[in-house]
């Protein structure tokens, strides 16, 4: 009688767990298409992947950085220009693994964290990144869309690497620029600019902060610096036309 009962409730639970682990797969799947579309610039499959709806939000969580973006129209934007920049520079091999799944969902909606480790294949060396995700999820027409992100980049807290304190300082002097602190801001990016004089980004951040405080001449050497450090630099080339035209 007892293995009566028990081949019964293993026959009733059976095909709900089959669903469950199946509408998992198709979840995993759902991300994992999203995340290739990012990393291979493809606008169109990434803008597939996403509920299209004032709803939607992203989040970029880092040491010295929190970058919210809600409703799709933002976020749609702001990824275009993305990819569109991205294709100007030249794209870069990205490798993307993922693991430590967590998901729940009722059929409709989901809820998911992971972790994910992307290596960026450079010139002359490789960066790997960590962070921490999150993402919910619900069915549109019977597929998975994403409506809200979170990235929460954990490398970015543990990391004592030169590229790290460069970024931090670099987000430094934008936060102080947002404060409305300009003299304090420009400070910090030519501390950077002195302990990364090879790098063209603190250049660039400069010459912004210049631009801002209006020392136009001191401005253009900054930018012309950064691209001479980086010709794929499209923010510093548009910059020095718009200064030089004034």
């Amino acid at each position: 009688m007892r293995t009566t009962i028990f081949l019964l409730f293993l026959a009733l639970t059976a095909p709900h767990a089959f669903s469950q682990n199946s509408e998992d797969d198709n979840i995993k799947k759902a991300i994992k298409l999203e995340t290739d579309a990012f990393y291979n610039n493809d606008n169109e499959a990434w803008q597939n992947m996403w509920v299209h709806s004032p709803k939607t939000s992203a989040m970029f969580i880092g040491n010295g950085y929190y970058n919210p973006t809600s409703g799709w129209d933002s976020l749609g934007a702001r990824a275009k220009r993305y990819f569109d920049n991205t294709a100007k520079n030249g794209k870069v091999q990205v490798d993307v693994t993922t693991d430590g799944f967590n998901i729940s969902n009722n059929g409709n909606m989901a809820w998911v964290e992971y972790d994910q480790t992307t290596i960026t294949h450079g010139k002359d060396s490789n960066s790997t990144n960590n962070s921490h995700e999150y993402r919910v999820l619900v069915k549109e027409n019977n597929e998975w869309k994403i409506l809200s992100a979170i990235a929460n980049n954990v490398s970015s807290f543990n990391s004592v690497s030169a590229d790290a304190i460069e970024n931090n300082l670099n987000a430094a002097g934008y936060n102080l620029m947002t404060a409305g602190r300009l003299n304090d801001a420009i400070e910090v990016f030519r501390t950077n600019v002195k302990i990364n004089p090879k790098s063209w980004n603190p250049y660039d951040s400069l010459g912004e902060g210049l631009a801002a405080a209006g020392k136009k001449k001191e401005a253009i050497e900054n930018y012309e610096m950064s691209v001479k450090l980086n010709p794929k630099n499209d923010n510093g080339i548009q910059m020095l036309k718009k200064l030089k035209a004034k």
